[in-house]
């Protein structure tokens, strides 16, 4: 490999993910990498704007894992967060962890990148807005999924306001407008919750049932729970699963939710504390699929009809790169056939990091996808001979684990995928060569 001080790297995005993989860069030893950022500040989808744009967060959101299991490496959250930070919070967070590390030094802001076209040899040929070129030895694929907007297909024309949990801000535009919530995700959850306090009343659309978590169990979060029983043998955990899983089926269908159709973890699960409580206030009203538009009025696939003046479709987001021409990577349909979510079969200087939905953070995942891409820049990891072979055993894995939707493609079990990563990690890995991270103020 190419020394650490003669290899040039780009870095697309300084979300969590980008930030991420400049640190780990830096404790590797590599010094000539810029990231690019089209935003003005880093946090990339934990931007809060009014207007619409890359950032999908809206106002009130929180994170919907725990700050003990989002945190970066070398970087606590500090212990007066909540467990579930808000948006400004977290915010705050990543452009501390920019600041501590040292990362801003090598963030050009304002810089979108148009294209990305693969050279000759070890190079990448980046084109920016404004027309000029560099050139690179390695790229990292920062940009994040959740920005495009995967808007349903749906026969006829609504004639009310139709638009996609991407461009919601606050439930308080919408008056006293009868709002229909379409989709089951835990933005859609969050989102029909929010209407309903602002507005009185909300209704769901739901295709299938899903499995409800609360936020906190016995004053703990949920997630925090998960993880103090993944040690378990699987038939164990599955068994014990089993048991809650039917309990808490039970207790969904009484308050009139759909009975999920998949095991507890075959789905990403809703992670809300409040939605079955608006659904026995009658706060919430839960709905089949929508079939057809008709005007103002939605029909239903069991009949039914009703009339809305707003539709917000809470239906997801493709996996787009802009940059690069769609012959070239195209991962819309489909799972990427990927080594460990990261490594491209073909190019071996091309990296994805982040490009991961588990049933918990992103964030420390990324943190050591990145760390591994470093430590196989700096030539102390290897990856095996038989790649092609082992990203098709991936995928098929995700395909037999997971319910067959856009939204899975990407899916992967938090805690497995976290030991599957940290098992890859060579024992010779650069710690950071400063101080420890110091938390935030």
């Amino acid at each position: 490999m190419t020394s650490p001080q003669d290899l040039r790297i780009c870095i697309i995005g300084a979300g969590p993910s980008g930030l991420a993989t400049a640190k780990n860069l830096l404790q590797a030893g590599f010094r000539n990498f810029t990231v690019f950022e089209k935003n003005d500040r880093v946090g990339g989808n934990w931007i809060y704007s009014t207007r619409s744009g890359h950032s999908s967060v809206y106002e009130s959101v929180r994170s919907i894992s725990s700050k003990t299991l989002s945190q970066l490496e070398d970087f606590a959250f500090p212990a007066y967060y909540p467990s579930y930070p808000s948006q400004s919070l977290l915010l705050k967070y990543f452009e501390s962890y920019a600041a501590r590390f040292g990362l801003f030094n090598h963030i050009q802001f304002g810089a979108e990148v148009q294209r990305a076209e693969k050279a000759g040899g070890q190079r990448w040929i980046v084109t920016l807005h404004d027309g000029s070129t560099q050139e690179f030895h390695a790229l990292f694929v920062c940009n994040g999924h959740h920005w495009s907007p995967r808007m349903p297909v749906i026969p006829g024309t609504f004639t009310g306001r139709f638009l996609h949990s991407h461009d919601f801000k606050s439930p308080h535009i919408f008056g006293k407008d009868r709002v229909l919530v379409v989709g089951g995700g835990n933005s859609a959850a969050d989102i029909a919750g929010q209407v309903a306090r602002a507005t009185g009343t909300c209704s769901m659309s739901l295709r299938r049932g899903y499995h409800v978590l609360p936020r906190f169990i016995f004053g703990i979060p949920s997630d925090v729970w998960y993880a103090r029983l993944a040690w378990l043998p699987g038939p164990v955990l599955k068994l014990a699963g089993g048991r809650l899983t039917r309990l808490a089926v039970a207790a969904y269908t009484r308050q009139g939710l759909p009975k999920p159709d998949h095991p507890l973890l075959a789905c990403h699960p809703l992670i809300n504390s409040e939605l079955l409580y608006y659904i026995r206030k009658r706060r919430i009203q839960t709905l089949p699929g929508v079939v057809r538009f008709d005007g103002n009025r939605v029909w239903f696939n069991n009949g039914s009809s009703g009339e809305f003046d707003t539709v917000i479709a809470c239906t997801g987001y493709a996996v787009r790169f802009p940059f690069f021409n769609r012959n070239f990577i195209n991962y819309e349909d489909g799972v990427p056939m990927l080594y460990l979510r990261m490594f491209h079969p073909e190019h071996r200087d091309l990296f994805f990091i982040g490009l991961v939905q588990p049933n918990g953070s992103i964030w420390p995942l990324a943190d050591l996808q990145a760390k591994l891409a470093a430590n196989y820049l700096l030539g102390s990891y290897q990856l095996p001979d038989d790649l092609e072979q082992r990203c098709s055993a991936e995928a098929d894995s995700i395909r037999r684990s997971f319910v067959r939707t856009p939204r899975h493609n990407l899916e992967v079990h938090y805690h497995e995928f976290r030991r599957l990563l940290l098992n890859q990690i060579p024992a010779s890995a650069p710690a950071w060569n400063g101080d420890r991270g110091r938390n935030v103020s």
